[in-house]
């Protein structure tokens, strides 16, 4: 009896100490921190007078399309990609890049080495091997969900998922912005994503400073204030950059529907395959800012050209084709667009989001 006690004890410090291991590996961040940026070798400044090139893509970590996985809704099952999946999505994505050729890619959902996973890849190292030699020798990093150890049972490993910005030119300073997070209980919130803004300057060859915002939002957030606030976040930002005379693009997966006179909000909640918010949290973005998607793009009449702006095409295998729009880029007032669209033809198995692309140029003066 008294073994058994023993064993009982020692299987509880196990557990315990287990916990306090998982629990101090999670990286844990402040509400501003300037993040590195590096070049892999030297690369010629941006001139203004030409056009600025911008590819926003989630790739889901390059699962593929070929999963169901536990968080796409209820009934999914699986957990993570295969290594020869996420061999095949690297691939694409490179020749999407290649075809595209971009001055700046904005990546998000791209994990690296100490991610479990995915099989402890460096995907970004992967991407750039895959790419032209020295096409973005520049890029800046800022992780939102990075642990030694997350105890979910589908998760059961490290994870280190990062927004990444890369680009043909020089950067010269960016900075991490913590994002409001999700109400959880103590110990999930340890666990849990810690969405952020992927903030990156460059700047031209006669001094005009410009600003990439990068980010991610929460999924899940309806039903509470979290867009709302993380939207607010977010234009406290551009409020200063605004202040500062820089010109900025903000993009990525903003996992929120557009302000369309709830159109999508209305077709998603009919057919059981979205839970966004009823009034979208977008809207004061796209009052003050341009936008892509336009809303008058997402308006129009012709619902197959509508379609063209869909950017998110679920895992769920109750949903046949992209049908909703939750990625964008916005831009201030100093950009005109020569070019923009969603690339939808070749990139429906890649990825569960299709990547957003928009061709900028300054306004002259």
């Amino acid at each position: 009896m008294k073994q058994l006690g023993y064993g009982v004890g020692a299987i509880l410090i196990a557990l315990v100490s287990i916990l306090a291991w998982a629990w101090q590996s999670v990286t844990w961040y402040d509400p501003v921190v300037d993040v590195a940026t590096s070049c892999d070798a030297p690369s010629a400044q941006w001139s203004s007078d030409q056009p600025l090139k911008v590819l926003s893509y989630n790739v889901q970590y390059m699962a593929s399309k070929n999963y169901f996985f536990f968080y796409d809704a209820e009934a999914g099952t699986d957990s993570k990609p295969s290594l020869e999946h996420t061999a095949w999505t690297l691939d694409q994505v490179a020749k999407i890049v290649s075809d595209e050729n971009p001055d700046i890619l904005m990546l998000q959902e791209i994990n690296d080495d100490a991610d479990a996973r995915t099989h402890g890849v460096d995907q970004v190292a992967e991407l750039q091997k895959r790419l032209a030699t020295l096409a973005y020798p520049c890029r800046s990093d800022a992780h939102y969900w990075q642990a030694g150890l997350v105890l979910h049972p589908k998760v059961l490993g490290s994870v280190s998922m990062k927004l990444t910005t890369l680009s043909r030119y020089p950067l010269h300073s960016a900075r991490r912005h913590q994002l409001p997070l999700m109400d959880n209980d103590p110990v999930t919130q340890r666990f849990y994503f810690q969405r952020a803004l992927l903030e990156t300057h460059i700047t031209s060859t006669d001094g005009q400073n410009v600003a990439l915002i990068n980010t991610h939002f929460d999924a899940w957030g309806a039903g509470s204030d979290l867009m709302q606030r993380q939207v607010a976040t977010t234009q406290v930002l551009l409020d200063q950059l605004d202040a500062s005379n820089t010109p900025w693009i903000f993009g990525g997966d903003l996992n929120s529907l557009p302000p369309d006179g709830k159109r999508q909000w209305q077709r998603l909640e009919h057919d059981g395959v979205g839970e966004y918010d009823e009034d979208t949290a977008l809207l004061p973005l796209y009052e003050r800012y341009g936008a892509i998607p336009a809303l008058a793009q997402l308006m129009s009449s012709d619902e197959a050209e509508v379609a063209k702006w869909h950017t998110h095409f679920s895992n769920d295998p109750r949903v046949t084709k992209p049908d909703r729009t939750i990625d964008y880029l916005f831009y201030s007032r100093d950009w005109t667009v020569e070019d923009a669209r969603v690339r939808q033809h070749d990139t429906l198995d890649v990825s569960d989001h299709l990547p957003v692309v928009a061709t900028f140029s300054l306004a002259e003066g």
